[in-house]
């Protein structure tokens, strides 16, 4: 169940709370912890001034983002003998049984 005021991916919410709580344990000032746990979720910190709730909605968007050029990406891929994703099978080839590391290929 979500709790109020909780992002949709509470993961992700529950990550940067637990995060900012930390830093605020530390003895950073509000806007302090903010801006650190920006930078420390791969947010550009220098010259801004982060809110908990700006942070988890772009992440959010972020995360969003990539799961929609994922999605396009396997759409885009043909599929192999009726399957989508290609297995270990797939890609090993005529080489049934032997891997080339361990097994270097016989002239």
């Amino acid at each position: 169940m979500q709790r109020s005021g909780e992002s949709m991916d509470g993961s992700i919410g529950a990550s940067l709370k637990a995060t900012y709580r930390a830093l605020l344990a530390r003895g950073l000032e509000t806007g302090e912890a903010a801006n650190l746990t920006a930078f420390l979720h791969g947010l550009a910190s220098e010259g801004f001034h982060w809110t908990l709730p700006e942070i988890e909605a772009v992440i959010h968007r972020r995360i969003q983002h990539a799961a929609e050029l994922r999605a396009t990406e396997v759409a885009g891929q043909p599929r192999l003998n009726g399957r989508s994703r290609s297995t270990i099978h797939d890609r090993r080839g005529t080489r049934h049984g032997a891997t080339h590391v361990i097994d270097p290929p016989s002239p």
